[in-house]
């Protein structure tokens, strides 16, 4: 028997890396089908569409290959299933593909994006959306407008409660960076926002209210104004001559910036900071004052006894005073953050209910809202539950707090269902490979779904942690790591892991840390000179830091694969060699010094980053041709694409172009194609005249996507690249061009189908730093 896999089984999987966790999962979507469980009553939420797109396809390869196996074969299939074998079983199994292939509705496979976007889809009003209502999938184009929106507003108004606002941050920050990245951050967090201040009138009002309680703080009181009261200054004239009667050089300066600050006009909290120099260090802390000899003959004992408690008891005034006004400039900032921000996410929400969009967040909120707070979510509960019978929800480590919200119903109405009807719940995750806290997402959840699921549902729960892909090395690595510290106290009790493969190579090891060699020259004003570029080369400074550490690992690579460890299963083992290597980044922000120190190493590899894609050269010149199409006067565009690869022209060639432009007085483009009848058809420059007058004939006709197609097939461009670029960036190359192409539709789904348009996305995908 398959505990986990048992259709009657309420389950929650803590599954670690390369354990079977998806095995397991498509296992138990195959045991609900032979169960007799109706495909459309399944719904299995994953994170990603990718991993929804893999879940479709690992399901339907296991039941197209139960049709393909024989008796004996499919027997083995069904007892790892953890069914007993014979002619029906087998029968059933056979009939499973054809029966997912006929159904009208297949099994719902989907993030939970997706199953937000087919709830809001079916109940618009309900949900108080559009109906028929766009998804935004670049929403840092939209928060630029917005932020500009801001600013206008701002501007136009400078006295205004937003204008106040900015300016606070923006005094506070130093430069305007500081305030709109700050901003920006609210409206990533806005859902936060929307649950924290739901069912307010005035949301603002209400956190900084709720702020000001929290940090304890009397806003009718002026704590640095009531630290100079009759009695505080009285024990600072006192404090101070005392300091004089120990006459040093130091305490007679203390002495007379007492008097100096008890005597000035200055506002209370710029009296404060002067006088905190007598009392504080710069770290914050209390001066040491001690007893001394030389201060009990200056001040007798009595003296010297007074001068150290008034010491104490000033500073730790002084230190409360100081918590109290860092508290209030917290909620000023705050307030200024608060205020700034529902203005920016006002505008935000203007722009999208113009156009008729809804973001991810608007899809988690009002499905959260459906399902839970609106007048018909009994209804709408009551129509979903007549759909799904059976839950599974992958990752669930990476599930958000109103993710969880919005299962919470679904979960309610399964554990208040009729008895009768066969219905499940299926989680599985592992809280060690949460990877989406910066959407929010909460591992500790999956701890709770699973106490709740043992409460209302009597689930069991189950644990796989013995790898079936990874090295005892990387195993006892683990175990090493979250058995103690922090990271294991989060997790406890932490399994030991364990791994089938027990003959497999591996190895952990700590590359030592990476330091700069050399200080960067400090340079005088008066040595400053200006430098000729064409006689004088840049001076070469120090080189960045993750450049030295790629030069690092490019050199680890070599060492790996020179010592050639033999990789794989004992019973199909081969040499270590580049495909076998992957590196991971905490961010794409610096991937490309990593990618020259490999380029510069000669190591071959393929870029995981698609940021970096309308960065690299091949790209580029993509980009200058279908520039040239729509725009054929830019001689700078014609240029780069001659030089390219794809055409290969020489500088006699250019050189040739040239002459013929100014002997007709001609544009570089119309000079190509007078050459063209001049030139062999088969000569660079005869070819390029020929191809590019074509495919700027078609730039008008077909979409993009279709005229890349026909670039890509006449041009040859895949197999001229590949020749062009020297062996260790070839793939690179090739994948980055396959992905450009495929750029044409994935772009908002390709509703952009003309040149000018689609460029002018590309430029905003590379200034917004979007996922290209």
């Amino acid at each position: 028997t398959l505990p986990a896999a048992e259709p009657g089984n309420n389950i929650t999987v803590r599954a670690s890396a390369g354990t079977g966790k998806t095995w397991l999962l498509i296992t138990r979507l195959i045991r609900l089908l032979l169960a007799g469980a109706a495909p459309d009553s399944i719904l299995a939420v994953t994170f990603t569409r990718k991993a929804a797109a893999e879940m479709q396809s690992r399901l339907r390869e296991r039941l197209y290959g139960y049709l393909t196996l024989d008796d004996a074969r499919l027997d083995d299939e069904l007892r790892q299933l953890g069914l007993s074998a014979g002619a029906t079983r087998r029968d059933d199994a056979r009939r499973l593909f054809e029966t997912l292939l006929r159904n009208d509705q297949p099994v719902k496979v989907s993030t939970y994006h997706a199953f937000c976007q087919d709830v809001l889809r079916r109940f618009p009003f309900d949900a108080g959306v559009p109906p028929g209502f766009e998804l935004v999938e670049s929403e840092g184009l939209l928060a630029g407008e917005a932020w500009e929106a801001l600013v206008a507003t701002a501007s136009a108004c400078p006295d205004g409660e937003t204008a106040t606002a900015l300016q606070v941050l923006l005094d506070h920050h130093g430069n305007l960076d500081g305030p709109r990245d700050a901003l920006l951050t609210f409206l990533a967090q806005r859902i936060d926002w929307w649950a924290y201040t739901q069912g307010e009138d005035d949301p603002v009002a209400y956190a900084v209210e709720a702020l000001r309680r929290r940090l304890a703080i009397d806003v009718d009181t002026d704590p640095a104004a009531a630290f100079f009261d009759r009695i505080r200054q009285s024990l600072l004239l006192e404090f101070a001559e005392l300091l004089e009667r120990h006459d040093t050089a130091t305490n007679r300066r203390h002495g007379e910036l007492i008097r100096a600050v008890l005597a000035s006009e200055e506002p209370p909290e710029a009296r404060l900071e002067r006088l905190r120099t007598v009392f504080l260090t710069d770290k914050g802390e209390p001066r040491k004052r001690k007893a001394s000899a030389a201060l009990a003959r200056s001040l007798g004992e009595d003296g010297m006894a007074r001068l150290l408690a008034l010491h104490h008891d000033l500073c730790e005034h002084l230190a409360t005073v100081q918590e109290q006004l860092r508290r209030r400039l917290t909620l000023t900032i705050n307030t200024a953050w608060y205020r700034a921000g529902s203005a920016l996410l006002a505008h935000y929400g203007r722009l999208k209910n113009e156009r008729r969009l809804l973001d991810f967040a608007d899809l988690e909120w009002h499905t959260y809202l459906l399902l839970r707070h609106s007048d018909n979510a009994l209804w709408v509960q009551y129509k979903m539950d007549r759909r799904i019978d059976h839950l599974l929800v992958d990752e669930f480590q990476d599930t958000n707090p109103t993710q969880w919200a919005m299962l919470l119903p679904l979960l309610e109405e399964l554990a208040a269902g009729d008895p009768e009807r066969r219905r499940s719940v299926f989680l599985v995750g592992d809280a060690k490979q949460s990877i989406y806290r910066f959407r929010r997402a909460n591992p500790h959840l999956f701890t709770t779904a699973g106490q709740w699921l043992e409460t209302h549902l009597q689930a069991r729960e189950c644990t796989l942690n013995k790898s079936r892909r990874s090295a005892p090395a990387i195993m006892e690595f683990v175990n090493r790591v979250f058995s103690d510290g922090p990271l294991g106290a989060s997790l406890a009790p932490f399994p030991h892991h364990d791994t089938y493969l027990d003959k497999l190579w591996g190895r952990v090891e700590l590359l030592p840390l990476v330091t700069l060699n050399e200080e960067p020259a400090t340079t005088h004003h008066a040595d400053v000179a200006l430098r000729d570029p064409l006689a004088t080369p840049r001076a070469a400074g120090a080189e960045p830091l993750h450049y030295l550490e790629g030069r690092a690992i490019a050199a680890r690579i070599d060492a790996i694969l020179a010592a050639g460890p033999p990789l794989g299963p004992a019973e199909d083992t081969h040499p270590a060699s580049h495909e076998d290597i992957m590196i991971l980044v905490r961010n794409r922000t610096h991937i490309h010094h990593y990618e020259r120190a490999l380029r510069e190493a000669g190591i071959p590899y393929l870029g995981g980053g698609k940021t970096t894609l309308l960065d690299c050269l091949e790209i580029q010149d993509m980009v200058a041709l279908l520039e040239t199409l729509i725009a054929p006067h830019n001689a700078l565009a014609l240029a780069t694409v001659l030089r390219s690869p794809l055409f290969a022209c020489g500088d006699e060639d250019l050189i040739l172009l040239v002459e013929t432009a100014r002997a007709h007085q001609q544009a570089w483009f119309p000079a190509l194609q007078t050459l063209a009848g001049q030139l062999p058809a088969a000569s660079p420059l005869g070819r390029a005249a020929r191809l590019l007058a074509h495919w700027r004939e078609q730039a008008d006709q077909v979409p993009v996507h279709d005229l890349l197609d026909r670039i890509y097939c006449e041009g040859n461009v895949l197999e001229r690249y590949q020749a062009g670029f020297p062996p260790h960036l070839r793939a690179r190359a090739r994948a980055n061009l396959v992905r450009f192409i495929e750029l044409a539709l994935a772009v908002d789904s390709g509703r952009y189908p003309s040149l000018p348009h689609f460029l002018a996305r590309l430029r905003d995908l590379q200034q917004h730093d979007q996922d290209a």
